[in-house]
C-alpha cells in the first residue's frame, strides 16, 4: 500500500495566500497539546476581505468541492476552452440560496484539510444530491491520509455561526453524531471512494480496512476535524495593524480553543481525536449574501 496521498488541489500556495494561517502551537490550561489551525483572510477597511477568497472559490475551488477528481479531471481533460466554466456552472447548479451558507462552510473545511492537512477528499458528498436543496446528511467532510505510516479518515464538521461558543457544541454533537453512524458513510465510500492517483489495488486495501463490519478497530483510524466559521467583528475592525490583529487573534484563538476542547472531551471525544480550524469574519450574514450573489447561486 503507498503511505502517503495526493492532495487534490493544485493551487495550495495560492489558497494559503488567502486562507492565511498563523502557525502557532496550542496547549490546554493543563499543558496537553491540541491540534488546531488558526486561519484569517485579508482585511481591507476594517472588514474582513471575500473578493480574492471568491475568486479561488470561483476559479475551480468549487468545482473539485463540489466534484470528484476524477470528474473534474475528466471534464478538465476535455479539449474545449469552455470546459472551466461550464464545469463551474455544473457545480453551482448543484447549490442553493437555502443550502448555501452550511456548503460554504464545508467548501472551506475541504479546502483547509486538502491544503494544510494535505488529505484529499475521498468521497465527493455534494455531487451525489438529487435536489440543490437537499443538505448533506453525516458527516460534512471524508477525507484520508497517511500520518506516520497508518492511515487516518476524517470525518469532518463545519459551521458558520455568529458566535464561536454556541457553534462549538453544536459541532461536538455533530461530531460525535458523525462517527456513531460511521457504517452509513463506508456504504457510500464502498461504492464512491475516489481520490487523486487512486488504482484498484489501493482502493480495495483502503475499503477493507475502513469496511466497520470486518474491521472491529475501524473507530481507532477516524479522527474528526471541526471547522467554525464565526462572526467578530470587533477583532477585526479595531486592529491598527496586520500583527496587532495576530496578537488579539491568538490571544482570543486561546479562550475559544479551551472552550471548544472542553466540550468535545464532554461527550467522549478525546483530544488526540479531534482537530478544530477556525477563521473570525467580520459578518456571517454578509459572508453568506456576498457569496450568494458572486457565485450566481439561484433558488
Amino acid at each position: 500500500m503507498v503511505n502517503r496521498l495526493q492532495p487534490q488541489l493544485k493551487n495550495a500556495e495560492e489558497i494559503k495566500g488567502v486562507l492565511k494561517e498563523i502557525s502557532m502551537p496550542f496547549q490546554l490550561h493543563d499543558g496537553r497539546v491540541v491540534r488546531t489551525l488558526i486561519v484569517y483572510l485579508p482585511i481591507e477597511d476594517g472588514k474582513s476581505s471575500h473578493s480574492k477568497f471568491f475568486e479561488v472559490v470561483r476559479d475551480g475551488l468549487i468545482a473539485n468541492f463540489v466534484f470528484s477528481c476524477s470528474e473534474v479531471e475528466k471534464k478538465l481533460g476535455v479539449k474545449n476552452s469552455n470546459s472551466a466554466e461550464e464545469l463551474f456552472k455544473k457545480a453551482i447548479r448543484k447549490l442553493s440560496k437555502h443550502t448555501a451558507k452550511g456548503e460554504l462552510g464545508e467548501l472551506i473545511l475541504f479546502a483547509l484539510l486538502d491544503v494544510y492537512f494535505q488529505a484529499p477528499k475521498i468521497l465527493s458528498k455534494v455531487s451525489l444530491k438529487t435536489s440543490p436543496k437537499m443538505p448533506v446528511y453525516g458527516a460534512d467532510a471524508v477525507h484520508g491520509q497517511f500520518e506516520n505510516g497508518k492511515f487516518k479518515l476524517y470525518l469532518g464538521e463545519a459551521k458558520l455561526h455568529k458566535k464561536f461558543k454556541p457553534a462549538a457544541k453544536d459541532a461536538a454533537d455533530s461530531m460525535k453524531k458523525a462517527k456513531d453512524a460511521y457504517a452509513k458513510e463506508f456504504d457510500l465510500l464502498d461504492s464512491y471512494m475516489d481520490f487523486p492517483d487512486i488504482d484498484d489495488e489501493l482502493e480495495t486495501e483502503l475499503l477493507a480496512l475502513l469496511n466497520p463490519f470486518s474491521n472491529k478497530n475501524v473507530s481507532e483510524l477516524i479522527h474528526s476535524p471541526c471547522f467554525i466559521g464565526f462572526t467578530e467583528a470587533e477583532l477585526i475592525s479595531q486592529a491598527t495593524s496586520e500583527q496587532e490583529f495576530m496578537n488579539n487573534y491568538i490571544l482570543l484563538a486561546g479562550d475559544y480553543i479551551a472552550d471548544f476542547f472542553s466540550k468535545t472531551e464532554s461527550i467522549q471525544l478525546s483530544i488526540d481525536e479531534v482537530s478544530l480550524l477556525m477563521l473570525p469574519f467580520s459578518c456571517i450574514d454578509e459572508l453568506e449574501k456576498e457569496f450568494i450573489e458572486y457565485m450566481g447561486i439561484e433558488e
